[in-house]
């Protein structure tokens, strides 16, 4: 489904661990969606993935299936609070 309005992309990066960075991502998201946008949160720590506890969402499946063929992108997508979409990553691979 195009709406014909370009997709908007941040980036929430950092080279050192524990200083808010999901946090950051989280909250963002939860704003940006009470402002009435669109918003899809990839958690892309593939070392310590934590969005979905954050946000209270059991993940199933998670971007590891994805990328290895498991399943497509859409089969992982987890509606959580505040409206917003995860697409959750998984600890330590």
């Amino acid at each position: 489904m195009s709406t014909g309005q370009p997709i908007q992309v941040i980036a929430v990066t950092g080279g050192k661990g524990g200083v808010g960075k999901t946090n950051l991502s989280v909250n963002m998201s939860l704003a940006l969606a009470k402002l009435g946008k669109r918003v899809v949160l990839l958690d892309a720590d593939l070392g310590l993935a934590n969005v979905d506890l954050l946000l209270g969402v059991k993940a199933d499946k998670n971007i590891s299936d994805v990328l290895s063929g498991e399943c497509d992108l859409k089969d992982i997508l987890i509606d959580a609070s505040g409206g917003i979409k995860v697409i959750p990553a998984s600890s330590g691979t």
